[in-house]
């Protein structure tokens, strides 16, 4: 599946809106998930080589929000629960791990 050119500009938008306003940087990121800051940069522009990374972090970002209560920027695209859409690998999503 792939989306729209609208939707993947969107995307990327409300990618970097969220991590700006939970105060997180690729480098922050990159740490977490034990990766490099240009892998991150990557997922969040939509160039990663597995369609389960930008909603791994999505996730994480969805996540630190409610600990820090405060309100995202809704994904438009990225809805929903991934284990619902077919043509995502459940594992990758469930375990989590981003690969250089």
């Amino acid at each position: 599946m792939s989306l729209t050119t609208t939707q993947r500009t969107a995307t990327i938008k409300e990618f970097k809106d969220n991590m700006r306003r939970l105060g997180l940087t690729t480098q922050q990121l990159a740490q977490t998930f034990n990766v490099t800051p240009h892998t991150i940069e990557r997922i969040i522009n939509l160039q990663s080589n597995r369609l389960e990374y930008p909603w791994i972090i999505r996730a994480y970002l969805i996540n630190q929000a409610h600990q820090q209560d405060i309100e995202l920027t809704p994904f438009t695209a990225l809805r929903g629960d991934p284990h619902d859409y077919w043509f995502l690998d459940n594992t990758i999503i469930d375990n989590n791990t981003i690969l250089d």
